[in-house]
């Protein structure tokens, strides 16, 4: 065997391992996008989700880490869930 088969052998290697990649990345890619769509329904990208979050973040923090009303901020995250509930 000559050497310029084992070249299109290693080729062929490379191009059906770069297809597993791809085709794991768009699935990993898919996996991601809805799990953002989960989280946060209204964002329809990255940084709006990153913008709700860090909004969330901000309203929990209160002086010192502390929350400022844990009986408000319980309140909110019930009704969050249970919004999420009915769209089920």
């Amino acid at each position: 065997m000559s050497m310029s088969f084992w070249v299109i052998v290693s080729w062929v290697f490379v191009l059906i391992l770069t297809a597993v990649n791809v085709g794991i990345f768009l699935k990993l890619k898919q996996a991601s996008e809805q799990m953002l769509k989960m989280a946060f329904p209204n964002a329809k990208n990255m940084g709006e989700a990153l913008q709700g979050m860090q909004g969330m973040m901000a309203g929990m923090q209160g002086g010192r880490g502390a929350p400022r009303n844990p009986d408000a901020q319980l309140k909110a995250a019930m009704e969050m869930l249970n919004r999420n509930q009915r769209k089920r």
